[in-house]
């Protein structure tokens, strides 16, 4: 478990040295997170060709500039090969987000990619929007953006609609008796949708996941809950799983000063990508996982970008 967190490290390593003025540390573990579940090494000439690249084909204003965009860049740069054919790819799509609810999302990013080799990508867009006003009318003040991506997310992996908004509505009423309403629940119930165990069986399985963590003295926020969904999918929490992510947290503790809570997040991925090889379902080896991966690393940029506007603007 431990060889995927030091492939972690080597990425983090080379990820601070290429970007020793323009990111802080917080957004370099969120990219190096991406290198160590890919087993992609980083290569600084070759991200820095493809920051180039992106920087000559957007505006200044673009979705696709900043420290947030890097995380997403770091995203596709891990999971492809040649990033350059993703990255043109990606541009043209999101020209297509031109639309209601899409149009003003700091996320567009991380939507356009998921569109990447999908069919009919403007109709599948239509089904996002109103499987999104399905999650408003629900949940009207706990639905934000970050469900934009979501809800496209979860389109693309079932087609019965109707059948996943019940489904949904099940893993939330039963976890809110246990856990405070906030959009990260929301996004645990969407998480647990993708789970082949029974919606009661995965909630114990969730819960169980957090009381284990608990015991261990590892404070688990809300921000954790959506990644410690992604765990609960893929593995259930034996001495040996809770070991390994307490293992890390204490080594990333240990390691960073600043922005600790991030430490449980790096373990929980981690550990996740690591049995994703030998117990996950076909659904998410065959690409949701990343996808999955790719919504929680877009809701932490964006909430880590918000804390550091928030901490500037109050110095």
């Amino acid at each position: 478990m431990m060889k995927r967190y030091t492939h972690y490290l080597d990425a983090f390593e080379a990820i601070k040295q290429a970007t020793k003025w323009s990111l802080t540390d917080d957004f370099r573990r969120l990219m190096a997170i991406n290198y160590a579940i890919h087993d992609m090494a980083f290569d600084s000439t070759r991200f820095e060709t493809a920051q180039t690249a992106l920087k000559q084909k957007t505006g200044m204003f673009s979705k696709f500039r900043g420290t947030n965009s890097l995380v997403w860049l770091s995203f596709l740069d891990a999971k492809y090969e040649d990033v350059a054919p993703a990255i043109d790819e990606a541009l043209r799509l999101d020209q297509l987000l031109d639309r209601k609810h899409f149009r003003y999302s700091t996320l567009r990013p991380f939507i356009a990619s998921q569109l990447l080799n999908v069919d009919e990508p403007e109709r599948r867009l239509d089904e996002a929007s109103a499987l999104y006003q399905t999650f408003k009318q629900h949940h009207p003040w706990l639905t934000s953006e970050e469900d934009l991506l979501s809800a496209l997310v979860l389109l693309q992996a079932f087609d019965d609609h109707d059948g996943l908004n019940e489904r949904i509505e099940t893993y939330y009423e039963a976890l809110k008796v246990h856990v405070s309403r906030s959009n990260e629940l929301q996004l645990v119930s969407h998480l647990l949708a993708f789970s082949e165990l029974a919606p009661d069986d995965a909630v114990t399985r969730f819960l169980a996941w957090r009381e284990r963590l608990q015991r261990q003295k590892i404070t688990v926020r809300n921000e954790h809950l959506p990644p410690l969904a992604l765990l609960t999918i893929v593995t259930e929490p034996t001495d040996e799983t809770v070991q390994a992510v307490a293992d890390i947290v204490l080594a990333e503790t240990e390691k960073q000063r600043w922005f600790n809570t991030h430490s449980l997040t790096v373990a929980l991925q981690l550990v996740a990508a690591e049995h994703i090889t030998e117990e996950a379902s076909e659904l998410l080896l065959h690409g949701t996982f990343a996808h999955l991966l790719a919504m929680q690393q877009a809701a932490t940029a964006a909430a880590t970008v918000a804390v550091i506007s928030s901490t500037s603007s109050n110095n």
